[in-house]
């Protein structure tokens, strides 16, 4: 029969776990290897998040409440899962589909953000700036440029400006200006 009691929370909790192991299951599918299998359940997962978030922002507006401990993980969670669908992408030659990733992971981080979100962001900005310099036109290397000194920002921001990784995207982003500068 079914239920008299109908519990918005709970019902969102339990979809919220299911997409959990939603989560877990595309990892597992990425270390054996299938990453159309893994794409499919990040992408499941990324959906069903963003209606978990939707149904707890309803249950706030009812209850008048705040559930900041699971947004801040199902945000963390999301924003994890778009970095694995952009490198799954990557890995399957999508170009394409990786940035659309990648930018939506870039989107989706706020000043709010947990620390671990931003240190996502700023490796989807490094990867989006490897994507858009991979092309050929002036205007993608511009936009590459634009990803590398806002990732540079980011680590320096994050790590400090003498920590190998800052460095590297410093180098980089000197060299590129360098080349780009040559090519004029």
């Amino acid at each position: 029969p079914p239920s008299l009691i109908i519990d918005p929370e709970f019902e969102a909790k339990c979809s919220y776990d299911m997409t959990l192991i939603t989560l877990n299951i595309a990892s597992i599918y990425s270390k054996k290897a299938n990453l159309e299998r893994a794409l499919e359940c990040y992408e499941d997962g990324v959906k069903g998040l963003a209606e978990y978030e939707e149904a707890t922002e309803k249950i706030r507006e009812i209850n008048a409440s705040v559930l900041a401990s699971t947004k801040h993980s199902a945000h963390k969670h999301v924003v994890a899962a778009l970095g694995r669908i952009g490198s799954i992408k990557v890995k399957l030659g999508d170009q394409e589909g990786a940035l659309e990733a990648y930018m939506y992971l870039i989107d989706q981080v706020s000043d709010d953000s947990p620390i671990a979100s931003h240190i996502e962001k700023a490796k989807a900005h490094i990867k989006c700036a490897t994507l858009f310099r991979k092309r050929e036109t002036a205007e993608d290397h511009e936009t590459a440029v634009l990803h590398l000194k806002d990732a540079l920002r980011m680590y320096k921001a994050l790590y400090a400006a003498d920590h190998k990784d800052t460095l590297a995207i410093s180098t980089t982003l000197k060299q590129w200006l360098a080349e780009d500068k040559q090519k004029q």
